[in-house]
């Protein structure tokens, strides 16, 4: 049994016919067949049934096609692993990452983050948690860059920088008259959050629950941005994150205690071939002075 012979099997199963599996393998349709027979002498089993003008996995032959899968995949692995087992980091890098950091984080590191990964070339994609954890079990993600959230349990993570929340109030807002704020002190007021689906919502909700206060439905959408603007007509207070919080018309950024915090990691599928870069990347952006400098900035 070698290698080779399972993927003349995984191709015959893909496409039903001898001769399209041996011309997409790049080998004879006789070599092909022999392999295959060979294998099942070995095997002791039937994989295939040969007596319909389309083949066709016999019941056994299906049950080893998902093993013949999974050692095939872990070969692919391995060949990675060797491959890159000095440069972790090359080639084409597709990073999901959620919406509450993408516009505030990439401008800060993503210049200098291509000049010190020179053999990477970093593709990144805007997506909510759920849609992430989706995209790195089909592949579509190498790793990706979100909130830690209970659903990463089942993944590996590497902890990159934790953020404050603080409170964005107008000017014209009684509250600014607060060097701090109490999350009791926004009882009353028309408290405006992101819609379901963010993971920004959820957490900032919890400790809004804890503290009795009630979420607007006034506005629910995608965009932190469009909060912002109607907290600078004073029509509602929200949470921002603390790299979110730029010089802005009209809006005042206040801290809250006791102290409320996200913690932002890189996250990956457990058997991501390339951790080491990974964890090279994270340890490279968590030590970052641009984002050290701006987690660190008072905005009193």
């Amino acid at each position: 049994m070698n290698l080779k012979d399972l993927e003349y099997v995984k191709a015959i199963a893909q496409f039903k016919h001898f001769r399209k599996a041996a011309d997409a393998c790049y080998v004879s349709q006789p070599t092909l067949s022999g392999q295959v027979k060979k294998l099942e002498q070995e095997l002791g089993v039937t994989l295939f049934d040969r007596s319909t003008k389309q083949v066709s996995l016999t019941h056994q032959g299906q049950r080893l096609l998902a093993q013949i899968e999974i050692i095939l995949e872990q070969t692919q692995i391995l060949k990675e692993l060797a491959a890159t087992s000095n440069k972790p980091l090359q080639g084409k890098l597709t990073i999901g990452i959620i919406p509450t950091i993408a516009p505030y984080l990439l401008p800060t590191l993503l210049t200098s983050m291509k000049q010190a990964f020179v053999d990477s070339r970093f593709a990144f994609i805007e997506m909510q948690t759920a849609t992430i954890l989706a995209a790195l079990d089909n592949g579509e993600l190498d790793f990706a860059i979100l909130a830690d959230v209970p659903e990463l349990k089942n993944y590996h993570t590497v902890n990159l920088y934790k953020e404050d929340f603080l409170v964005a109030v107008s000017h014209d807002n009684a509250l600014t008259k607060h060097k701090k704020i109490a999350l009791s002190d926004l009882q009353g007021s028309s408290l405006l959050m992101l819609s379901d689906g963010h993971c920004f919502k959820d957490q900032a909700q919890q400790f809004c629950f804890s503290a009795g206060v009630d979420v607007s439905s006034q506005y629910q959408g995608n965009s932190l941005e469009t909060l912002l603007a109607l907290v600078a007509m004073d029509d509602g207070v929200t949470f921002v994150p603390k790299l979110a919080c730029t010089e802005r018309v009209g809006i005042s950024y206040l801290p809250i205690y006791p102290n409320q915090q996200r913690n932002i990691v890189f996250a990956c599928r457990k058997h991501y071939p390339h951790l080491s870069g990974v964890e090279q990347l994270g340890e490279w952006l968590s030590t970052h002075p641009n984002l050290k400098a701006k987690l660190a900035r008072d905005l009193g």
